[in-house]
């Protein structure tokens, strides 16, 4: 069965095991590698739930299969533009993609988004990720202009309003 839920205070180890788990299974998919995210202190990763698992300006959610982690997005208002917010993070386990994790995942956070007086979320897609390009667009995301996001340059940028 699966269940989405908001990443809860004290959960430091298994949100840094899911966040390696995806930067070592797709490399090319994400703006940081798995080098350099595993070196990171425990406190960032302790600061970084914290931040995510209260309050109504950033969000990560972890969807579980059978009680199994088998992913993870998250969800960050942006500095400049407070009603919008940054899709990060989103990662499926390979043994479960193409069973709806992804869309559970996002349909998530967009509920909590609502909730939280976000207008518009935009997600930076890094070049040559189609895969994740025709995910987004069949979610209801478009091609963004002007928009800067924390991906590399030359990412593409699509954005979703909601309501």
């Amino acid at each position: 069965m699966l269940s989405v839920r908001r990443i809860r205070s004290g959960e430091a180890d298994l949100f840094k095991k899911l966040r390696l788990q995806a930067l070592k299974e797709s490399p090319d998919a994400f703006g940081s590698s798995y080098e350099e995210t595993e070196q990171r202190s425990a406190e960032s990763w302790v600061n970084q739930v914290e931040s995510s698992a209260q309050g109504s300006d950033r969000a990560t959610v972890i969807a579980f299969q059978d009680d199994l982690p088998a992913g993870l997005a998250a969800l960050y208002r942006m500095d400049n533009t407070p009603h919008m917010g940054e899709l990060l993070q989103v990662w499926v386990s390979p043994e479960v993609r193409g069973q709806g994790v992804a869309g559970a995942l996002i349909d998530n956070l967009f509920d909590w988004a609502s909730r939280n007086n976000f207008k518009t979320i935009v997600a930076g897609i890094i070049s040559g990720n189609e895969q994740a390009v025709h995910f987004y667009e069949k979610h209801g995301f478009s091609a963004a202009e002007g928009i800067s996001v924390g991906c590399p340059a030359g990412s593409l940028v699509l954005k979703k309003e909601i309501k």
